[in-house]
């Protein structure tokens, strides 16, 4: 069959039968470019699509995690900072997962936990109101047992390490009484880990390695050394993605 046969019958009679027409032209571009965004859209979807596959993550502004936690301001001019508590809520995981089965919700019975350490990078006064910027790292493991305590600021690195963030924080203080203040703690994490679960959530990863967030606490804190200073401060908070 001739070349002729296949000729475009809307094309003009000065153009080369081999070459495409400007309106096949334009067609095969179309169809290119619609194409290319929806491999584009695809492959993004997979990327982002955490359904079935992650857990920890949450649109905003719904809170991605829940938690309660001790944090402990230390050294010769109180520049050191850890923290250690446990997760009360993960978006993607029932409440009853969280903790052993039978059993109060509290530290003693968390299947998973969280430690945390710092430094301090700036710090202000201005009369009663405090602030502390503080950077650092926290990690956080899945229990195969319970057995937490806040007596024992260790016991609560133990088990699987399943995630890890960067953490650069505000902790502004405002004094109440002698001794006594309110802390608020803010700021903003980066993922760096992120590694699979263990028992009915196997199949999934606790986060994405990039996610960022912003972390919101506040509680109660209480001066245990005022030359140092140290303190150690009782708090509950959630982290949401931006």
């Amino acid at each position: 069959m001739s070349e002729s046969n296949h000729a475009d019958p809307t094309a003009r009679a000065d153009e080369p039968v081999a070459t495409l027409s400007r309106r096949q032209a334009l067609a095969a571009a179309g169809l290119m470019a619609t194409s290319a965004g929806a491999v584009t859209a695809q492959a993004k979807g997979a990327d982002s699509d955490d359904s079935g596959r992650t857990v920890g993550i949450a649109p905003p502004p719904a809170n991605a995690v829940e938690f309660h936690a001790r944090f402990v301001q230390t050294g010769a001019s109180g520049e050191d900072f850890i923290a250690y508590g446990y997760l009360t809520r993960i978006e993607g995981i029932a409440d009853g997962d969280l903790y052993a089965a039978g059993s109060l919700h509290n530290e003693t019975t968390a299947l998973f936990t969280a430690y945390a350490a710092g430094a301090l990078v700036r710090r202000t006064q201005d009369q009663g109101v405090h602030s502390l910027d503080v950077e650092g790292s926290m990690t956080i493991y899945q229990r195969a047992a319970p057995g937490a305590s806040f007596v024992l600021p260790d016991s609560f690195r133990t088990g699987a390490t399943v995630a890890r963030f960067e953490m650069s924080l505000q902790d502004i203080l405002t004094v109440i009484l002698p001794g006594k203040g309110i802390p608020t703690l803010n700021g903003a994490m980066r993922q760096t880990l992120a590694d699979r679960l263990a028992g009915p959530h196997a199949s999934r990863r606790f986060g994405r390695v990039g996610t960022q967030a912003r972390l919101l606490a506040t509680g109660i804190g209480t001066l245990v050394d005022p030359v140092a200073p140290g303190s150690i401060l009782q708090m509950a908070g959630n982290w949401t993605m931006v």
